[in-house]
């Protein structure tokens, strides 16, 4: 609990940190010059280039996910811009609020440390008012022509949440300007594969209605929750997190809201609209029968009704579970039978889809039979 609320209010500081660099430029604290000042420029002096990324997946992806550029110039002077690419914004340096010059910035030269020759460099956050935090010194030693060290950054400037980024670097350039390093880590974002939509345009969230039922929430870039959906007589069903939303129907316009949680108290509001479900096409496995209607018969070599469930035994091994009240069926589990006792095996994660929530609520491996009629055994 301690760490969700400690990224939830890393997460509130970064995101007005976006906000306030989009609104006015780069922070003033990227043009802070650092504390130790550097070394004079020697005849002939080299310069450095270092570059690196910090990657993981999961909804805040776009908040985490960087690539570094780590210039050592010939004065002595050590420069790091940051580029936050899983915004999915290329556009020119001078302007791209997911680019920030000189995010850390300080003084390197070249040392011998334990008798070998390596580059010393030292950086930190320097801010506003010339104080500096999350200062590093890091040694990059030549393998070949290559150096490579940590580079440790901080999530939100100041603070002590930081993650670590692998850089390697040579002598000279590999980039020729920012503009080329941000090019070269370009993304273009992928829509998941999606039968219909409902937006929410003020807040640049969409969710995305899938082929099978399944239902994906993202706010930007970033997917924040996941559901079902199913259509009935004319109107659309939508669960989230395994409880049903209200859906709010004015002719063929439907519209949804829920919020999303930031942790620590912190919420952010969605309203979801789609402007004609009347040109949504019925999910895959049919539509939900009407309230209080029995399944339709169920192929296979037997069927037992198991709540909210239908299991259904395809063969001697192979099993299928359907979710009449939504539409919604899965292939891919087995099964065995001794007596009055079914033992299940659900499919991995990546088959069962949004339909893992379904079953991780209402399924069990063991079931006791009794006629058409399975019970979760305790």
């Amino acid at each position: 609990m301690k760490m969700k609320k400690l990224l939830a209010a890393v997460l509130s500081a970064l995101m007005l940190a976006s906000l306030l660099a989009a609104c006015g430029g780069q922070p003033a604290a990227n043009s802070q010059q650092p504390s130790e000042a550097p070394s004079q420029p020697a005849e002939g002096a080299k310069t450095y280039q270092f570059w690196g990324t910090y990657e993981e997946s999961g909804e805040n992806a776009s908040m985490l996910n960087a690539a570094f550029l780590l210039n050592l110039n010939e004065d002595g002077t050590a420069v790091t811009d940051k580029n936050m690419f899983a915004n999915f914004d290329a556009s020119d340096a001078a302007t791209n609020p997911t680019f920030t010059a000189s995010y850390m910035s300080g003084t390197w030269k070249e040392v011998e440390k334990d008798g070998v020759a390596c580059l010393q460099i030292k950086i930190a956050y320097v801010d506003e008012a010339g104080a500096e935090s999350n200062a590093q010194t890091a040694y990059a030693y030549d393998v070949a022509g290559v150096y490579s060290f940590d580079l440790t950054f901080p999530v939100v400037p100041g603070m002590s949440y930081t993650r670590v980024a692998s850089m390697e670097g040579k002598e000279g350039k590999n980039f020729a300007d920012a503009n080329a390093f941000i090019q070269a880590y370009k993304q273009e974002f992928t829509a998941p594969e999606h039968v219909g939509t409902f937006a929410d345009a003020e807040k640049n969230a969409t969710a995305y209605l899938q082929a099978d039922g399944a239902l994906l929430l993202y706010a930007g870039y970033d997917k924040f929750a996941d559901g079902t959906w199913n259509l009935a007589d004319g109107a659309i069903s939508i669960t989230l997190g395994g409880e049903a939303v209200d859906v709010t129907m004015d002719g063929n316009k439907a519209t949804f809201s829920t919020e999303r949680d930031l942790g620590d108290g912190n919420t952010a509001a969605y309203t979801f609209v789609c402007e004609d479900i009347s040109a949504l096409p019925a999910p895959e496995g049919g539509q939900a029968p009407a309230e209080g209607g029995e399944p339709a018969g169920e192929e296979g070599i037997a069927s037992y009704q198991a709540g909210g469930l239908v299991l259904v035994l395809l063969d001697d091994t192979n099993m299928k579970v359907k979710y009449p009240e939504y539409g919604m069926e899965r292939d891919g589990f087995t099964y065995v039978l001794e007596g009055s006792t079914l033992t299940v095996t659900a499919p991995g994660e990546d088959v069962l889809g949004a339909f893992g929530q379904i079953w991780a609520a209402m399924g069990a491996e063991k079931w006791t039979i009794d006629g058409g009629t399975a019970t979760k055994a305790e």
